[in-house]
């Protein structure tokens, strides 16, 4: 039989995880047939150098894309202070918005492509976009808003976006059981990003000025999008190209998924970044506030790791759902911060349980897969979708602060906390959908 000549060429163990992009017909199946059959089977191999060297290339553009999103902050300082001095900070602020949205929009077209088998097309475009756009911000005149909204805004939204969901969606071709642990892996390089870019930036900024800063930080990519280029390798099942893709339609009639798209949404939307600011009004040191940011990305490092371990064995939203409700707890806890100490356990705590919604939100989509073939639009549609929540949500939290001096904290705190408590409610609801679909406990 047909099962019986696969299992000859595969390994037991792998039969599981084994997918055919065609029905098989156990009937009347002759030789040829035979070696027909086993050219069209899938193997996700959960392992081997081939699959983690495309988790250490995913973990470069990790690095490069979020990573670099995280350093946003020193330039907007430097916006602010020097290069764009006749513009407002929410004129500024716009900049870095939708450099993060288009990273997360444009997953809805790179999820589809992806899924057509043009992963190493998109690889290669966006790349340059990204790496040409940041040395044409590095040639922007003072006070040239539109120069640098289009090179880093635009030019280089438009290239993290193209080159962001493709290099985690990719982990989906080689990693099944272990996904979740792989994709932790490689969202962990955003965390070392955002330690590494801001003390990079802020001392070539101080020492060499804006443009050679800006050029050093485009041939670090440079070299680091090359490496992730030439580590990853996708593993497409056979006759991908000739398979139909699934319709969008398909998700919007599949109630697991659309709620639990909701839920990421509400859980994007109340993430707080005010943390430095919040340290510097009430009175802490200003050295230890500027390394609030540096502690969350640390303690994020860990946070994007050690629950997805835990994630392969139990699920990844059935872990996300926990961690991401102390990540709303503990923004409520921001406003009992008085000193030192409270503000590097907050730091550290949130930095570990928002560390677990960064790197569990990608397996959760994925997880929700009918077949290796939708991940990128799973991906992608969900993506698209939160890049509205973190366009908008940032400013509303400084709508709701005020302008100064003297901030409404407890509006921007409730506003945060309270829409992630909503996401995590919304995500049991999902949760519990997706266990009657699957028919299994874990999820």
């Amino acid at each position: 039989m047909a099962e019986e000549a696969a299992a000859e060429v595969i390994p037991i163990e792998q039969r599981e995880d084994l997918e055919s992009s065609t029905p098989v017909n156990n009937v009347g199946v002759t030789g040829c047939d035979k070696e027909i059959e086993e050219a069209n089977i899938h193997v996700i191999p959960d392992g081997g150098w081939q699959a983690w060297s495309t988790v250490a290339g995913s973990w470069f553009v990790s690095i490069c894309s979020f990573g670099y999103v995280n350093a946003y902050g020193v330039y907007q300082a430097y916006y602010i202070q020097e290069l764009l001095p006749s513009y407002s900070p929410s004129a500024i602020s716009w900049i870095g918005s939708l450099q993060t949205c288009l990273l997360f929009l444009i997953g809805l077209v790179a999820g589809r492509l992806f899924d057509k088998g043009y992963f190493r097309h998109m690889m290669i475009i966006g790349s340059v976009v990204f790496i040409g756009s940041i040395f044409a911000l590095s040639a922007v005149e003072v006070d040239g808003y539109y120069q640098v909204f289009l090179a880093q805004a635009v030019g280089q939204g438009l290239g993290l976006g193209i080159i962001y969901l493709p290099s985690l969606a990719v982990i989906g071709h080689h990693f099944k059981k272990r996904r979740n642990t792989a994709m932790g892996l490689s969202v962990s390089g955003s965390s070392l990003g955002g330690i590494i870019f801001p003390i990079l930036l802020n001392n070539v900024f101080e020492q060499r000025g804006f443009k050679w800063g800006v050029r050093a930080m485009g041939f670090f990519m440079l070299g680091a999008l090359l490496i992730a280029n030439l580590l990853m390798i996708p593993n497409y099942p056979p006759r991908h190209q000739a398979m139909k893709p699934p319709s969008p339609l398909k998700l919007l009639h599949d109630p697991p998924y659309m709620v639990a798209v909701a839920g990421a949404w509400f859980l994007g939307l109340g993430l707080f970044f005010y943390i430095q600011l919040y340290a510097e009004t009430v009175g802490i040191s200003g050295t230890v506030s500027f390394y609030a940011l540096a502690m969350i990305n640390a303690a994020s490092i860990v946070g994007r790791t050690l629950p997805n371990l835990i994630a392969d064995k139990f699920g990844p939203i059935t872990v996300l759902i926990p961690a991401s409700t102390i990540a709303g707890a503990l923004v409520f806890a921001l406003l009992g911060i008085k000193n030192i100490a409270g503000l590097v356990i907050v730091c550290i705590l949130y930095g570990f349980f928002s560390g677990a919604y960064i790197s569990l939100i990608g397996p959760m989509f994925a997880s929700m897969s009918d077949h290796v073939s939708e991940i990128g639009l799973r991906m992608g549609l969900a993506f698209a979708l939160l890049g509205f929540s973190v366009l908008i949500g940032t400013p509303i939290d400084g709508a709701l602060l005020g302008s100064g001096p003297v901030y409404f904290w407890w509006k921007a705190v409730l506003f945060s906390a309270v829409t992630m408590l909503a996401g995590c409610a919304t995500l049991v609801i999902s949760r519990q959908l997706l266990q009657k679909k699957k028919g299994k406990r874990w999820v």
